[in-house]
């Protein structure tokens, strides 16, 4: 393992290991770094504190405990969160980032991991850095090998159709029970992911956040319910969800221009 200097953040350990180059930075709250590219393809695995890193296409808020994977020359603004950050900057050998199969599927865009075997991976990579003997740099050059490995399972077209699934369950999980939808919490706890993670990949697959989309999914039962049933509005607002009538109301005012009571007799 050879010493290295780190060129951005206060530097802790720095190693070198197999052609794998491994940084521990730590940053200052509140600290912005200007849009930057790397040389390599990295992963950057939270120690502590939160961090924003903006991309082209793509934002990303991640906090301790999860790992973000970006391609070489992906050019990217960072800001740091209120408490100071630490971070292990995990970067791939020049040469394996060269293959194209590789770099095509690890490092084809940035992707953020907040739970499974690539931040548990990265922890242990962390944890194993801080020895200095062979059986050290032995130990880091298998687990560094088992994240990539990880990583392209991970980024595999079957992964991406399990990630799908999962969403696709959620979504229906909400279409099903928009009346009283479940908590991010649950949502959590069934799917065995952050909450954050589930936000951000929500929104990615289908173009709207949680929220919004059980809000549409509401009025658009709503909806249908005022053109065609001759039920009170009082009645279709608490049974489509809402607080109140005047709840319904507003929803109406602002998405349709009129009030419910006007669109039924529109519809009829």
């Amino acid at each position: 393992m050879i010493e290295l200097k780190v060129s951005h953040g206060l530097a802790g350990r720095t190693l070198s290991v197999a052609g794998w180059r491994l940084t521990e930075a730590t940053y200052a709250p509140g600290q912005h770094v200007p849009r930057h590219e790397h040389a390599l393809s990295s992963w950057t695995f939270v120690i502590s504190g939160n961090i924003e890193e903006t991309f082209t296409a793509d934002s990303f808020v991640y906090g301790a405990g999860s790992v973000l994977t970006k391609p070489a020359v992906a050019d990217h603004a960072n800001r740091y969160g209120a408490e100071q950050a630490r971070c292990l900057l995990i970067e791939f050998p020049a040469d394996a980032d060269c293959v194209v199969g590789v770099r095509d599927n690890l490092f084809a865009r940035p992707r953020l991991f907040y739970g499974g075997l690539v931040p548990d991976l990265a922890r242990r990579i962390y944890q194993a850095s801080a020895g200095r003997d062979r059986a050290t740099a032995f130990s880091l050059e298998c687990l560094l090998l088992e994240l990539r490995l990880a990583g392209e399972r991970e980024s595999s077209p079957d992964r991406s159709r399990m990630c799908r699934q999962w969403l696709n369950d959620i979504r229906d999980h909400l279409e099903a029970e928009f009346r009283t939808p479940p908590s991010l919490a649950e949502l959590s706890r069934i799917h065995n992911l952050h909450p954050a993670y589930i936000c951000q990949q929500f929104k990615s697959a289908f173009g709207v956040t949680i929220g919004a989309f059980v809000r549409d999914i509401r009025f658009a039962w709503a909806r249908e319910a005022v053109a065609g049933c001759s039920g009170s509005l009082s009645d279709i607002s608490l049974a489509a969800g809402f607080s109140d009538q005047a709840h319904l109301s507003r929803d109406f005012q602002r998405r349709l221009g009129i009030s419910p009571r006007r669109f039924r007799n529109l519809s009829r």
